[in-house]
């Protein structure tokens, strides 16, 4: 199992990409952009997730978590079952009424 010590989103970032094998020359400048997030992400951390102005920075985490998964670097999420039976829809259109009713 893996040994996960407190350290900064920029060097956790860091490990994940040196063990990621499926990376390649490709990704650098989305590499790049992750660890500009992830530096800036240390900064704001320390001030209660407000940036210079006092403004609380509601961006850049959500930002950064998808730059992980353009990346490939998230786990799965495993969501469990709600104990609700679905009613399964025999057409698609149907099933997409159904989700998007409001």
């Amino acid at each position: 199992m893996a040994k996960f010590e407190y350290t900064s989103v920029f060097d956790a970032l860091n490990r994940s990409i040196r063990n990621a094998k499926h990376l390649s020359a490709k990704d650098s400048a989305t590499v790049a952009t992750a660890r500009v997030l992830a530096a800036r992400i240390d900064s704001i951390a320390k001030n209660g997730f407000t940036d210079e102005n006092g403004k609380l920075d509601n961006v850049t985490v959500p930002t950064f978590l998808k730059y992980l998964q353009a990346l490939g670097l998230t786990s799965a999420i495993v969501e469990k079952p709600s104990g609700k039976s679905k009613a399964k829809t025999a057409d698609p259109l149907s099933a997409f009424k159904q989700r998007h009713a409001t």
